[in-house]
């Protein structure tokens, strides 16, 4: 009984060659002669194709291309009448010739030029029985199904031969001498896959589970050896002797790629790496010095010189390679437009106007003089300001190529100088890294963190840097992997620190600084609507309109959780917000672009998607009938707040709103910017004589003397005041100071101490919303302080109304920005007798 096949002719699929075994025995007329189709393990009749490349091994698939028009014509007959059987023969090289001379589409050629027994007598007997998958055009694909011999001609044209199908010699597979060899062809196979990647993963399954004699035919194929040394393996039906012809084909195979492996490497490895460099120099030449050139040249020589497996080779290869990639004489063209410069500063930043102000007299001064050269500005302030990304328009703004070096983390100073070229793995320092990244010799490079070299003991380190720095030596910088001299005279370097008493001294004075206070309450407001909440909208995916953050939650957000005075934290509140609600967005299923609404306060439509299943043709009927989701835009308020950030990170600084007797209220710096401090002095014990001073255990030895001064001055202006009152000198005090308050510049607290010991003593409380800051002599002369604008900022913010400066800081405060002056109630003393009529003027009540 017949077994049916399904067969499916379209889109190029075809039955998988398992099924070929269960077709049945036919005939077709084909030509105009009876052709069976092959009958396994009998004596058949089948047309020759013959095979000008490599001969054919069963089990793999080949497409073929037929140029004889009557050949092709036949086989898509043969495949149509459902008798999809050839026999392909390899053609034996032409008498005479060298099959190397002749070039492999006029051998073709030759090959469909013969006819009948001519072409008969130049096929090789033992070929392939295979059936045809398909056709397309003049290619016709093959699967191989096993081996057989020619018999006889039955037919010339086209060739049909009679055929007998060939058997494996029977073998013993537990014979240790052939699994010995199959171990060795399989090792062996692996090793040329190794050379060939692409192969590795569609060959590796076969070498693992293939028999004796595919294994063998598998060698065959991946030995890439030519014609009549593959069709031996073929002809060859002893399996232990098919496996040692392809094992030794394999070898060979092997010896040859390493030989072409080693000759790459040798030469053309060697001269391509010349070949590289020499054009990398081609573009500016001229504009490499001399001495760079001359290096360049002999190191080149060198490379010739060695086995491209060398380690030789290979430093030097490194070494030129970064010389040539140095952007010898090439600079960026400088733009000195102010007016460019200050829309740009203004785009990046809000408020500074100080700053922008010094920014764009640099500019001018450049313009002026041709250069920037000449002067090293450097930001200090508390972390979050924007110094860095002020640098970054800075660079913008001349059009220099931008690089950050930051030396906060830095302990060998080979990270600067480069390392010695011992080795491989040595490599140039951080400036010429630099130079090799940006591709200009005049980039802007911001030298991040220069107070952080304080705290290192490595004195070589800030010599290096200070290398880099240096106007008189930079032109002549020698990092120690080239140990020649480069010029970095066109590098505009830029610094920045967060505490300025922390940065050598050897760099003080090279640098011109310019102090960032901070942000006030209002700038923090403009800089998040214009700037944080913006950027967090788009890189979140959430639209401008689905979301509202009233003003009452994002002044709450400045005040209670983002009091430092940078604004790098609220952009991380302001982040989390829009996290949160973006998680909200995702849970409630919707992720389509929201529809236009025409009224504010409309409510947002968000389609749920179902219509993306739909077909594209009924878009209209979808959009009335799909299901729709009213999503209601989310409002972030005080009430909510805490929904999204959590609970109040910063508890108010203004304790008190009038402070208590013996407390007065003082304004320091810190590095997160200037804060408001309360002083308090309170009694321990009392009795005859006992008046001393106690102080808490972590002041520095300049605060504990400040106090104990505070404590004398005190004494003696009570003794003016109030004659009678002996309370300092029966009284054991104790004065407690915020350890926040040990300003990081000088002492400051003095007055405030004084005051404090003051209202205590008298029994009278200080003037409602006053701060008090400045230091003092032991006559009561008023020394100037530092950090005003940042202790102004500080009083603001906590409500403060009156503040007492020394008359020495008037300039400093009147160069503030009136927002930072506006509401204040401000008196510059020179005596401790000013402060003491202000802070307890006759209107004062006393405590109790």
């Amino acid at each position: 009984m017949m077994k049916k096949v399904k067969r499916t002719r379209s889109g190029g699929s075809f039955e998988p060659p398992r099924l070929v075994l269960e077709l049945p025995l036919r005939t077709a007329k084909l030509m105009g002669t009876a052709i069976p189709l092959v009958q396994i393990g009998g004596v058949d009749k089948v047309l020759a194709l013959p095979l000008p490349h490599l001969p054919f091994f069963p089990g793999f698939h080949r497409p073929v291309q037929v140029k004889d028009p009557k050949l092709l014509a036949a086989l898509q007959e043969s495949y149509a009448l459902h008798a999809p059987f050839v026999g392909a023969f390899l053609v034996k090289d032409e008498p005479g010739t060298d099959p190397s001379l002749v070039s492999g589409s006029k051998a073709e050629k030759n090959i469909y030029d013969l006819k009948g027994k001519e072409l008969l007598n130049r096929l090789y007997e033992v070929g392939i029985h295979a059936k045809i998958l398909g056709i397309r055009g003049d290619r016709v694909v093959l699967v191989a199904l096993g081996r057989l011999r020619i018999t006889e001609m039955v037919d010339k044209e086209p060739l049909i031969v009679k055929v007998g199908h060939l058997k494996d010699k029977p073998y013993n597979k537990d014979d240790d001498v052939i699994k010995a060899t199959s171990f060795e062809v399989k090792s062996t196979l692996r090793d040329v896959l190794n050379t060939r990647p692409y192969l590795i993963r569609i060959c590796t399954k076969y070498i693992d589970n293939s028999e004796f004699p595919r294994l063998a035919d598998l060698g065959a194929v991946i030995s890439g050896a030519k014609n009549l040394q593959c069709q031996q393996v073929l002809e060859e039906l002893d399996v232990y002797k098919r496996l040692k012809l392809t094992l030794e084909l394999l070898k060979k195979s092997m010896e040859i790629s390493k030989i072409r492996e080693l000759v790459l490497e040798t030469d053309a490895k060697t001269a391509l790496s010349a070949a590289k460099f020499r054009e990398r120099l081609e573009g500016n030449r001229d504009q490499i010095p001399l001495h760079v050139l001359q290096v360049i040249n002999e190191e080149l020589s060198k490379l010739q010189q060695f086995e491209a497996s060398s380690i030789e080779f290979n430093e030097t290869h490194n070494y030129l390679d970064w010389l040539t990639a140095l952007p010898w004489g090439i600079y960026s063209d400088e733009n000195f437009d102010v007016f460019r410069a200050k829309k740009i500063l203004d785009e990046d930043h809000y408020g500074l106007a100080d700053v922008k102000e010094r920014i764009l007299e640099f500019i001018a001064v450049g313009k002026h003089r041709g250069t920037t050269r000449g002067e090293i500005l450097c930001f200090s302030g508390p972390p979050g300001l924007g110094k860095k990304n002020l640098v970054r328009s800075i660079a913008r703004a001349l059009n220099r190529k931008f690089f950050r070096i930051s030396v906060g983390g830095l302990t060998n100073i080979a990270e600067i100088k480069g390392h010695f070229r011992i080795n491989v793995s040595s490599m140039p320092g951080k400036m010429v890294q630099c130079l090799k990244t940006v591709g200009t010799a005049n980039p802007l490079v911001l030298i991040d963190g220069v107070d952080k070299l304080g705290r290192q003991h490595a004195r070589d380190l800030t010599s290096a840097v200070l290398d880099l720095l240096d106007l008189e030596q930079n032109a002549k910088f020698v990092d120690d992997y080239f140990f020649f001299p480069i010029d970095l005279s066109k590098v505009l370097f830029v610094c920045t620190a967060d505490v300025v008493d922390n940065i050598p001294k050897d760099f003080l004075y090279r640098m011109e600084l310019i102090s960032i206070a901070g942000y006030v309450t209002d700038e923090k407001m403009h800089i998040a609507r214009d700037y944080l909440e913006k950027s967090t909208c788009e890189a979140c995916g959430i639209k401008p309109e689905e979301v509202e953050v009233t003003d009452a939650a994002l002044l709450c957000l400045i005040e209670k959780y983002c009091h430092e005075a940078g604004v790098q934290n609220l952009q991380k509140h302001i982040e989390k917000i829009y996290h949160k609600i973006a998680l909200q967005f995702g849970r409630q299923g919707v992720s389509y672009e929201p529809a236009i609404v025409d009224k504010p306060g409309e409510a947002l439509v968000r389609s749920t998607g179902e219509s993306s299943k739909k077909d594209v043709a009924n878009t209209k009927t979808i959009q009335e009938s799909e299901a729709t989701e009213t999503i209601e835009k989310v409002v972030v308020d005080i009430s909510n707040l805490v929904d999204f950030v959590g609970d109040p990170v910063f508890n108010a600084e203004r304790i008190y709103d009038w402070t208590p007797v013996g407390v007065a209220m003082g304004l320091a710096w810190t590095a997160m910017g200037g804060s408001t401090l309360y002083i308090k002095a309170t009694q321990i014990e009392q009795g005859e004589g006992k008046g001393t001073l106690s102080l808490p255990g972590q002041l520095g030895d300049v605060m504990k003397g400040s106090a104990q001064l505070a404590h004398i001055v005190a004494r003696s202006m009570l003794f003016k005041k109030e004659p009678d009152n002996r309370y300092f000198a029966n009284s054991k005090l104790y004065l407690h100071v915020p350890k926040r308050a040990t300003p990081m510049d000088e002492p400051s607290a003095g007055c405030t101490m004084i005051t404090s010991l003051l209202s205590l003593a008298m029994k009278k409380l200080v003037k409602k919303d006053l701060a008090i800051t400045g230091e003092f002599t032991l006559l009561g002369k008023i020394l100037p302080i530092g950090w005003v604008k940042e202790k102004t900022i500080a009083a603001r913010r906590n409500g403060v109304k009156t503040i007492i400066f020394p008359s020495a800081n008037k300039r400093d405060f009147d160069e503030l920005a009136i927002n930072v002056k506006e509401g204040l109630d401000v008196h510059f003393v020179d005596d401790y007798n000013q402060i003491f009529d202000i802070a307890f003027g006759d209107d004062q009540e006393t405590g109790k």
